[in-house]
């Protein structure tokens, strides 16, 4: 629980920490790409429809899990995300390689608890070092996008009897070979 959170530091006011990673060893925490202003997360959802001619061609809608995406948004304050690129470019043009991270969220809840969750496999996209201008802050956008994200802390009893493995009743994916 909690167990990234540097220093007891939250990224985002009092409501949210994130920790970055990287499988060389790195772990650093995401305010330090800038002053971390929001970050947005979405659960990437396809939609399937299928009309069978049969059982009066009522149409069956499954909603299939196709990953995560989302946005941080810094004011910049230091050229940390810019020189983090920099490296990274280096790293493919030099070596060939296309690192992976992993982002851990801790999120303080109006009741005090904290939630974890973990995003394994993020990739980087899309960076926006910023418009310099003279009469306003540089803000700069960052977006990822991952397979997955894992809970630490659990459901807290929601959906409580959803196997997590096997299918005990509903429609199966597996069983219908997609």
């Amino acid at each position: 629980m909690a167990s990234l959170v540097i220093n007891n530091a939250y990224n985002i006011g009092t409501d949210l920490s994130a920790t970055i990673s990287d499988p060389y060893g790195d772990v650093f925490p995401v305010g330090t790409l800038g002053n971390l202003m929001s970050m947005n997360i979405n659960f990437d959802m396809e939609m399937l429809k299928v009309v069978p001619i049969s059982n009066g061609g009522y149409p069956i809608y499954l909603s299939v899990p196709n990953g995560l995406s989302g946005t941080m948004e810094f004011t910049r304050f230091n050229g940390a995300m810019t020189s983090m690129f920099t490296a990274l470019y280096q790293a493919f043009y030099n070596e060939g390689l296309l690192p992976q991270f992993t982002m851990t969220i801790v999120v303080l809840n109006r009741s005090g608890t904290t939630d974890e969750y973990v995003i394994p496999n993020m990739v980087f996209h899309r960076p926006d070092f910023g418009e310099f201008s003279r009469i306003t802050e540089v803000n700069q956008r960052l977006e990822f996008s991952a397979p997955t994200i894992q809970s630490t802390t659990g459901a807290a009893g929601l959906l409580a009897a959803i196997p997590l493995t096997g299918v005990v009743g509903g429609f199966s994916a597996v069983a219908a070979g997609l």
